[in-house]
Formats: C-alpha cells, structure tokens, sequence
C-alpha cells in the first residue's frame, strides 16, 4: 500500500478546502480490497452485522424506510492485517489534513458497511444537529464488477450545482466534508459493500456515536 506523500496530500486537501469534496479512484490495489471483501463476507456468515439505525444517543433509532443496511463498528485496533493497513492510511490522510487545514482532528471512528438488495439511504447529513464530532466523511467502495444499473451510488447535493452521482465501484475513495454536504445512497439492485468511516474533532470515547 502506498500512501500519499506530502505533495498528493496538499492537492487533496485543497480539493477539500475549495469543494467541501474529493473523490479518487483506484486508491487501493486490488488485492487488498479482495482481502477486505473477504472480511466483510466472514462477518456476514457470523451474522456480526446489525441493521443500522439514525440519530444518536436519546435520538437513536431503527427507521429501515431511511436506511437499510447492515453495519459493524471496527473497534480499534483492528486484529485482521487488511483493515490495519486501511485504519494506518486514514491515520496518514487524518495528520496529512490536519497539517494542511488545521481542522484539530483527533481519532477516527470506521464501520463496514452492507447494503443488500433492495435497500437505500436517504438524504441526510452525517454530522448530527447536537454533536458537532464528525468532521470529514470516508468512504472506501469495495464493489468489484459494478456496472451501471447495479444501483448503491453516492448522490452529493451542492448548493447551486447539479447533484454529484458517484459510482460505487470498488477502490474508489471519497471524503467530504460531514456538515457541509448533504447526500444520499440509491436504491440497490446488487448488494453493495463499503468501508465508511469518520475524521472526527474528539477523540471516540468523547462522544461515540453509534
């Protein structure tokens, strides 16, 4: 796995300081997503995923007619070798934008993530209205074969822009800023799978939201 260096770093995070947004593509090789879709799919046959829920805390609850999938939380660190190289890359992009946005990012919070047939997420933001921890989303798309009419994609809303449809296609990368962009998960016709975590402004046992 090859980290970004210092140079990489800065265009990406003046992606991020212009655009609120920065999407990369085949940012993993190939065998290390066969290796963390390997994971997801033991942990799906130990049924160790759960319906995922919105809100946080008191607010928390299961609405399956917003959000249908099913997630586990990757309490770190992780034992699996594959998601210690994802978790050692977040790290290096977390301190990389720090240096160059000074955003105060201290932890990171990671669950992997299913969407089975069938399923969606609706339009929300991802920083809560009573918790302002969540500071930069990531999501690492694990989608080997997607194609289009398969379903699951990203949709970005910008104000005073046409919405941003991104694919879900596997190795492709995407951060973006948590209070600032609103966006969705479309209804999927194959299963989808994704790695999707948070940058977040204190460290997890300050304010887990789970």
């Amino acid at each position: 796995m090859i980290f970004p260096d210092n140079a990489q770093l800065g265009q990406m995070a003046d992606e991020l300081a212009i655009n609120g947004l920065l999407i990369r593509e085949q940012f993993l090789e190939s065998e290390l997503i066969d290796s963390l879709v390997q994971i997801i799919k033991t942990n799906q046959q130990l049924e160790a995923l759960r319906p995922a829920g919105i809100g946080a805390g008191g607010d928390f609850q299961l609405k399956r007619s917003i959000r249908g999938d099913f997630i586990k939380w990757i309490v770190p660190p992780p034992n699996e070798e594959p998601l210690k190289k994802w978790f050692a890359m977040v790290t290096h992009l977390r301190e990389g934008f720090n240096r160059e946005l000074y955003l105060g990012l201290q932890d990171q919070e990671m669950h992997m993530a299913v969407y089975p047939v069938g399923t969606f997420y609706k339009r929300h933001f991802d920083q809560f209205q009573d918790r302002n921890n969540r500071q930069l989303s990531v999501i690492l798309y694990l989608n080997k074969n997607w194609k289009q009419g398969d379903g699951g994609e990203l949709v970005i809303y910008r104000d005073g822009q046409e919405p941003l449809i991104i694919e879900p296609k596997a190795g492709t990368f995407v951060c973006f800023r948590s209070e600032l962009l609103e966006h969705e998960v479309l209804l999927t016709h194959q299963e989808r799978m994704s790695i999707t975590g948070w940058l977040l402004k204190k460290p997890v046992g300050l304010g887990f939201l789970g």
